[in-house]
């Protein structure tokens, strides 16, 4: 056993002699035990962990799962109220988010044992814990416990602002900064047993004489201490009373408000400080000094008061404080609590001033360096060892040190759940770290502030000075002393020689006796929260264990953490702030605020994502946290990729977005020293090695952009992209360093800045002026399209302008969001495909405050699973949306349609929506999450590029935050518009290019050809030259050659040097080597030729694997060519392993050829099945990293859209048929084993059939991705579907000569089988319906597809061998509807036309037997009969529909088929006739089947449904006396039911009809005397003649079910014409007026006057409306 590890054991087995005892005598004593247990469990003496957990199970909340989920991230008042920056206020940071959503809930270690430790255990385990503390801290906590502890008990006066736990304490003292080195080397050449070994030798050492020499060890950082000691007198009032003083009472009035714990007099048991749970358990809290002993204070109160007594925060002697004190005194005798205080005073040392501190650390300091400087390990034996001169020298271990001295604060901050830390921070620090870095190894310098305190003491010869620039001075050299160890008497205040001090080793007992066991057990849990999570998770409650056991706990290795080797993540954050006192009040409040706050916060970080903090330290290097993941309790499977990085990420981007602070992240991978280093009385738990000081390195890097990684890293995160920086020189590491910049999903989709791109400088300048306007406030937003050809440079261009942009905007310190994407030639069909990764971009940026599921609920029934962590990224771009939609009041089920479909998720369970938003309405939301998302920006860039591919509906939205917005700048990078149109419309193209271009909002940028210079200069990129150096010729050639193409001249150059078939000439210039390299270099005639040659150098392999790859698409995934291959080469299933293994090679080929790039889906981009992204040369896995692929899919794209249009050119048409086949095969193979497939996949799918010209499952995907559409209100995207489904029967042409037939070849038709011509029928059908339901469209073309669907089957033989005609009858449906609208025929012929469509439509559904079908036909057939006033026979339609037609079996299936019930719509019809041929009885006899047994039956959601079939009854109640029951029905089953399922704001067809209809039944009722009164504002509503007018063909839409719109409006006018006073003539005559003008509307659509068809019910309203007011018209003279 090492000797620093048996000294260590063997104290501590001498501290446990008396716990071991006790334990003892407890298992002798079972009542005892029982005793001690029943006392555990007690709920007054909950630790405030388990308290917490008490007050979740009683009170549950958003959070109550997990405790440490409650824990507060910022600082708070005592009252509550948040100190939050107000931006922040509305949200909590992305650490809450990453807290509530990461699995795993509370780690055991935070209250591990807790209830379960007796007291002589427990006393161990503080004992073992208190080794990892500063004395100071442990002063502080005893202090704190005790205080408390007296309150409670009454023994102490509870006064505001007295009993807190204070957390900033200001003092004087000197402060020892040792750097230690050699340790580097050391852990290379040792194992860790004897690295252990010797590593805690010489930390004992060390720690060793600064404890002999009476200072407090506060840090180990890393391969150093700082130690302090502290002056318990503080300097003449006078002449500190403006930097100290003022200091001070800034730091106290600062921090006052900060304390988080109250005392409840009420409670007993459990400490004071855990009663008050309503406020944070931030740890923000004045700290005040322990009081001084008695006696100190009796011999020099008469002296000098002012400067002898503890000094609080005020900076002042408080009254309160004495008095109390006085009080403690007098009452000692009497209260043996009350001696505590006093014994904690008695145990520091005689009081120190400055001179003694600085001396003792000046002695200190003198004393390690002449003992551990040139530390030799020895080699002997065979075996290392560390002590004597043996054998070879393996290592020197030095030291150099530092001393400062002044005023310096100490603040704890953290949370007593989750970890809590201890900084010191002041002007010291800077001075320590000064003089350390000027001394030389083996000396010691003291800063010139110290040295004026050490001179006070020295003798005049033995006085030191500065020199003229020096700020330090050597005092000490390893075997000499420049000072005087022996320092002279010096005058007090009062007179009196003062002997100066000699200092005396620190020692603190921790009083248990007088603790009571909740007090113990509390300060057992505050004190592990200082302690590393590794050391706080073996503190194991020894009572829970045998005897025997326990003895082999206080002699084993195992009571402190077994060191050892690992393989260790770590990470060091810098918040790039100052952390200085100051003697404002306010800043020194900001201060500790602000500290706390980032503590809180990377904390919660690393817990959430299971990592440990090592550090939170103040240091010459600035503010420094240090995490680790790899430890002991923090080691996971893929934990670089899907643990360290990710919090990396996420930390850079909380503190900067959320607290305000720029920071910068260093990480790296590798074997570190991990275990215990220290003296054997005090001690961390520590992690050592060159990766640590690498990643302290990368840390610092001044070019590091927020997170810098090393190689190691990059080799195990095979799920992330990285962009290469400068290597670096680090120790311990005997070459330079390799430094990577990880990627974001974002940044990897657009790529890095091609490093050989030139000209376009007039161009770049643009859009950076551009970029810098729009930050001005409120400044109008702005566009700009990039024009070019493919290879023109166009997408390098948009990257290369939008990187300068970026860097100017830095430069001016503008905040600023940029987010970019690129569509791919798919995407047209999938709507907002381009937006899809633009608001995942900006949503994941934004903070949200969702602290659970529940609000997923609100809008509908989306709900989330458990998550990996893949899923963080996704959960809170979906978290953000769900706030939106909470904050700007989303429409009802917007968040399932968004979720899913178009930011991809596929965990939630989305149930059928019955109506789906209005694209109107999802269009407008966007834009409006998008500027609510980037708000707190100054302004946003927002670049697309191949905009030629971008889906209508993304355009829509890009319009519409161009219209709403400000500060926006939207960058479209295109193919020309000339040859490429864009899915623009033309009304949006208009106003861009008139309005927007007339206002300078709108510019053109065509990206035109390199000239000479530009190649030269190219060229010299490509040579490592200069421009000048590059021989003209060769510049002529290249250019002729490529035509100026930047692409194609990139490859030219690119070719040249990788065959070295350019060199140095005569000249000095840099040309081509003979004639034979230039013509082999040119020898092709174009980029084609050139790629062809470069695909056949590939393996046979790897070319099939491009090949697959360009059918695939622009991008691919990796799992979709391993499907297409092993179906295109059929792979047999045992080889399948194999050969997926070849095909990655394959791939990798490609990658190295640079013909592809891949990038691997990582936490942000694993959102579906499909996402493609663009980016250009990435550093990614070297080449001896083939081997493991198993992480993830990895998705590859083409470096350029010419290599898959050069390859898939070189490809036979069957052959590509067969590749896209097989890619369909695969997509429906996936697509089936999953619950929920998003259209963008379905999109896929139907791409690939369709391009496999197999129109028959390209018609089943179409129809299926149409109703998709058609579900989600995206009507116009259906269409779209449909008819590039058509076009696929369409594209063949018919013989010369011979005319096409409803559109298609004769040809085509005749040869139709059985499945095209239901699969052709059914496409055109549904783009009937879908034209026909906008009732925008033009419904001319709704008809014509209805009829070509008919001719279709006319034409076509194979019609007659359809069994299940099932599929024909929307046709008539369909062409039915658009009768009523008279888009069908020309009015003449509609009767006509009505008639013989229902005869066709009854005998072909009564052929087919479906009584569902049969009787829709006999309802359309008596639906006719009853508007072309043939009433007898609608009746008897009505009578054979009732043999056919059950409702309770039939009704769901009919409306399954139809969409509504058509049947049950058929008998408010019939009841419509009986009162026509005035048989009223039977009308209502109908009446009340309808309302009392039908209505009931039917779904209330189905709006439609409803007023189709109580419009026509609620007339004929009206008409015969029974308004108010008109009334009824009116409310019941259609106004009422709307408001509840669609809402207010949503729309229905006959929604025009709602208010009209309400208010003439009102006014009816109340002229009846049924009602009291009505709504007063119905007489100004009728007064305007704009309320009552509607669209003719929709008014007569609704009256053809029994009562026109404008009729009941026009009986409105008339009513309130009669109840209009008398004298008020004008009002009469205007009522007259504007019933008879719509009164004549509506009788003119359906008195046949307009296409001679009478349509009875209607006029039988209208009619006699109408020859009333035309009665009192000329009787008033209107």
């Amino acid at each position: 056993m090492p000797q620093s590890q048996s000294l260590l054991n063997s104290n501590l087995c001498r501290m446990n002699k008396e716990s071991n005892q006790d334990m003892t005598a407890i298992e002798a004593d079972p009542q005892e035990a029982t005793r001690s247990q029943t006392f555990t469990t007690d709920s007054s003496s909950l630790s405030s962990a388990n308290m917490l957990q008490e007050e979740t199970r009683e009170n549950p909340g958003p959070m109550a799962t997990s405790p440490r989920r409650r824990s507060s991230l910022v600082s708070k008042k005592s009252d509550g109220s948040s100190l939050t920056p107000s931006h922040t206020s509305n949200s909590d940071t992305r650490a809450r988010m990453m807290a509530a959503f990461m699995s795993g809930g509370t780690r055991a270690s935070i209250t591990i044992g807790s209830s379960l430790m007796n007291q002589a255990s427990r006393k161990l385990s503080i004992k073992k814990l208190s080794m990892h503390v500063p004395t100071c801290v442990l002063k502080k906590l005893t202090k704190d416990m005790i205080k408390s502890q007296n309150i409670e008990d009454g023994e102490e006066k509870h006064e505001a602002g007295s009993h807190c736990e204070e957390n900033v304490e200001v003092y004087q003292g000197a402060l020892l900064f040792v750097d230690m080195s050699g340790f580097t080397k050391l852990s290379q050449a040792l194992e860790v047993e004897e690295l252990s070994k010797t590593i805690n030798e010489y930390f004992e050492a060390i720690v060793g004489e600064i404890i002999r020499h009476g200072g407090d060890v506060l840090k180990f950082a890393g391969d150093a201490i700082f130690a302090e000691w502290r002056a318990e007198a503080i300097p003449d009032k006078k002449k500190n009373s403006k930097e100290g003083n003022g200091i001070r009472k800034g730091v106290k009035r600062g921090m006052g408000t900060a304390t988080t714990r109250k005392v409840d007099s009420r409670a007993s048991g459990a400490p004071v400080s855990s009663r008050n749970r309503s406020t944070t358990r931030s740890s923000i809290r004045p700290e005040s000094k322990i009081t001084q002993r008695t006696e100190l204070k009796k011999s020099r109160s008469s002296v000098a008061p002012s400067t002898n007594a503890t000094r609080g925060l005020y900076g002042k002697r408080d009254s309160t404080r004495s008095s109390t004190s006085n009080s403690a005194r007098s009452t000692s005798r009497h209260s043996p609590s009350s001696s505590i205080a006093s014994d904690l005073s008695n145990t520091s040392q005689t009081a120190m001033n400055m001179e003694d501190c600085v001396h003792a650390a000046a002695c200190c300091g003198a004393a390690i360096v002449n003992k551990c400087a040139d530390y030799p390990v020895y080699e002997a034996s065979g075996l290392r060892h560390s002590i004597g001169a043996q054998g070879a020298l393996i290592a020197t271990l030095n030291v150099h040190c530092g001393i400062g001295a002044g005023e310096m604060a100490g603040v704890h901050v953290g949370d007593d759940i989750l970890r809590k830390e201890y900084l010191i921070i002041g002007e010291p620090i800077d001075q320590v770290a000064e003089a350390c870095d000027t001394a030389q190894l083996g000396e010691i310098r003291i800063s010139g502030e110290a040295l004026k305190y050490l001179n006070k003491g020295q003798p005049y010869k033995n006085q030191l000075e500065l020199e003229k620039g020096e700020k330090s001075k050597l005092i000490a050299s390893r075997k000499t002393m420049y000072f005087n160890k022996k320092r002279k008497s010096v005058w007090s205040l009062d007179g009196r020689i003062r002997k100066p001090l000699t200092p005396k080793p620190l020692k603190f007992e921790i009083p248990f006796d007088e603790m009571k066991p909740a007090t113990l057990k509390h300060f057992h849990h505050i004190l592990s929260s200082y302690v590393h999570p590794v050391i706080k998770a073996e503190d194991l409650p020894t009572d829970m264990l045998a005897a025997s056991q326990r003895s082999l706990l206080v002699n084993d290795e195992t009571i402190t953490a077994d060191a050892e080797l690992r393989t260790v993540f770590t990470l060091f954050v810098m918040p790039k702030m100052e952390a200085k006192l100051s003697s404002d009040p306010e800043k020194n409040r900001e201060l500790f605020k602000k500290l706390n706050d980032i503590m809180n916060a990377v904390n919660s970080i690393l817990e959430s994502y299971k990592g440990h903090l090592r550090q939170y330290i103040v240091d010459d290097k600035g503010i420094v946290l240090i995490g680790t993941f790899g430890l002991r309790g923090a080691t996971f499977t893929n934990m670089v990729a899907e643990r360290a990085l990710p919090t990396c990420r996420i930390i850079h981007g909380l503190l900067e977005d959320e607290l305000d602070v720029e920071c910068q992240v260093g990480g790296t991978l590798g074997k570190v020293y991990c275990g215990v280093v220290g003296g054997v009385k005090r001690h961390e738990y520590a992690v050592l090695g060159p990766s640590v000081n690498l990643a302290a390195r990368l840390m610092a890097n001044k070019q590091n952009p927020g997170v810098l990684v090393d190689d190691a890293v990059r080799r195990k995160a095979k799920g992330t992209n990285f962009i290469t920086f400068p290597p670096v020189k680090a120790k311990g590491y005997a070459d330079l360093v390799p430094v990577f910049k990880p990627l974001t999903a974002k940044e990897a989709r657009w790529g890095r800045v091609n490093p050989k791109f030139v000209g376009r400088r007039k161009e770049t300048k643009m859009i950076c002026n551009l970029a810098m306007s729009i930050t001005k406030t409120n400044a109008k937003s702005n566009v700009v399209f990039v024009w070019g050809e493919s290879g023109s440079g166009k997408s390098a261009f948009v990257v290369h302008a939008i990187h300068e942009a970026r860097k100017l905007l830095i430069a001016e310190q503008k905040s600023v969001t940029i987010t970019r994407n690129a569509t791919s030639e798919g995407d047209a069909l999938v709507p907002f495909s381009l937006l899809r990764h633009i608001f995942r971009d900006i949503l994941s940026e934004a903070p949200t405050n969702m602290t659970d599921d529940a609000s997923y609920q609100s809008y509908g029934n989306y709900s989330k699973g458990s998550m990996s962590t893949f899923d963080i990224q996704s959960t809170g771009v979906l978290q953000r949306l769900v706030e939106i939609c909470d904050e700007m009041g989303a429409p009802r089920g917007f968040l399932e349609i968004v979720g899913q479909h178009l930011l991809g998720d596929n965990k939630g369970k989305v149930t059928k929506l019955e109506k789906a938003p209005e694209m109107d309405e999802i269009i407008e939301f966007m834009a409006k999450v998008f500027i609510r998302s980037t708000d707190h920006a100054e302004g946003v860039i927002l670049a697309l590029d191949d905009v030629q591919w971008m889906d209508s509906l993304s355009w829509k939205v890009v319009h519409r935050i161009l219209e709403t917005s400000k500060n926006v700048l939207i960058v479209c990078g295109s193919r020309p518009k000339e040859s490429h149109p864009l899915s623009m419309t033309d009304e949006c193209w208009g106003k861009l290019t008139g309005e927007y271009a007339e206002k300078k909002l709108f510019r053109e940028i065509t990206i035109a050809e390199l000239n000479e210079d530009d190649i030269r200069e190219m060229a010299a990129l490509s040579f490592g030259c200069n421009p000048n150096e590059v021989d003209d010729n060769f510049c002529e050639d290249v250019f002729s050659h490529s035509g100026g193409m930047p692409f194609f001249t990139s490859e030219i150059l690119d070719n040249c040097v990788k065959e070295k078939r350019c060199s140095t000439l005569t000249n000095g210039k840099v040309g081509w080597t003979d004639e034979q390299n230039c013509e082999e270099a040119l020898q092709f005639a174009n980029v084609e030729e050139l790629f062809l040659l470069k695909v056949d150098h590939l393996s046979d392999l790897s070319r099939r694997c491009v090949q697959f790859g360009a059918v695939l698409g622009l991008s691919f995934m990796q799992s979709e060519a391993i499907d297409m291959s092993v179906r295109a080469l059929k792979i047999n299933e045992d080889d399948m392993e194999d050969h997926s293994q070849l095909i990655r090679f394959a791939l990798r080929e490609a990658v190295d050829a640079n013909i592809l790039y891949e990038c691997h889906n990582d936490a942000e981009t694993v959102v579906d099945d499909s996402a493609s992204g663009r980016f250009v040369d990435i550093a990614g896995s070297d080449e001896n990293d083939h081997a493991d692929f198993a992480f993830g899919d990895v998705e590859y794209s083409f470096v350029h859209d010419t290599w898959r249009r050069v390859i898939t050119s070189s490809l036979l048409n069957s052959y590509i048929r067969d590749l896209h086949k097989y890619a369909a095969k695969g997509l429906e193979e996936i697509s089936g084993r999953q619950q929920f497939t998003p259209f963008r996949t379905q999109c896929k799918i139907f791409s690939h059939w369709r391009d496999a010209d197999n129109t028959v499952n390209a018609s089943r995907m179409a129809l299926e991705v149409g109703q998709s559409f058609k579900m989600l209100g995206m009507i116009p995207q259906g269409i779209e579907i449909y008819t590039e489904t058509i076009n696929m029967w369409k594209k063949y042409d018919p013989p010369e000569g011979t005319e096409r037939i409803a559109g298609f070849s004769p040809e085509v038709l005749e040869s139709l089988d059985l499945e095209n011509i239901t699969g052709l029928v059914k496409v055109q059908t549904a783009l009937g319906q879908a034209i026909g339901s906008i009732y925008k469209g033009d419904l001319s073309k709704s008809a014509q597809a209805f009829r070509d669907a008919l001719e279709i089957l006319r034409i076509s033989p194979a019609s007659t061998e359809i069994v299940d005609r099932a599929f024909i009858f929307p046709i008539y449906s369909g062409m039915f509807f658009l009768l009523k609208y008279g888009a069908l025929c020309a009015p003449e012929e509609t009767v006509q036309t009505e008639l013989d469509l229902v005869e066709k439509f009854v005998l072909e559904t009564k052929k087919h037997g479906d009584p569902v079908h049969y009787g829709r036909a006999l309802a359309m057939q008596g639906e006719t009969c009853h508007r072309l006033g043939k009433f007898e026979e609608a009746i008897q339609s009505n009578l054979k529909l009732k043999e056919v037609y059950d409702i309770d079996r039939d009704s769901e299936k009919v409306v399954a088929s139809y969409a509504s019930d058509r049947c049950a719509q058929n008998f408010g019809c019939t009841a419509n006739c009986y009162m026509r041929l005035g048989q009223v009885d039977k009308a209502l006899e109908l009446c009340d089947y309808i309302e009392y047994e039908m209505m009931p039956k039917m779904n209330p959601k189905n709006i439609h449904n409803s007023a189709v079939m109580t419009f026509p009854i609620i007339w004929i109640l009206k008409d015969n006396g029974q308004v108010d029951r008109a009334k009824d029905v009116l409310h019941k089953f259609v106004q009422d039911p709307f408001d509840i399922h669609i809402g207010k704001d949503g729309s229905t067809p006959f929604l025009p009809a709602f208010k009209p209809y309400k208010i003439c039944l009102e006014v009816a009722s109340y002229m009846e005397g049924n009602l009291e009164s009505f709504d007063d504002t119905y007489y100004d509503w009728a007064l305007d003649i704009d309320n009552l007018k509607l669209n003719p063909k929709t008014d007569i839409g609704i009256g053809n079910f029994g009562r026109s719109v404008m009729s009941a409006s026009a009986e409105t006018c008339l009513r309130l014409s009669k109840l209009v006073p008398q004298e008020e003539i004008e009002k009469r005559k205007t009522y007259i007026r504007n019933g008879l003008e719509i009164s004549k509307i509506a009788l003119s659509t359906c008195d046949g006057s307009s296409d001679g068809m009478k349509i009875h019910t209607p006029y039988a309203q209208v009619k006699p409306v109408y020859d009333e007011l035309q009665i009192l018209a000329e009787e008033l003279g209107v």
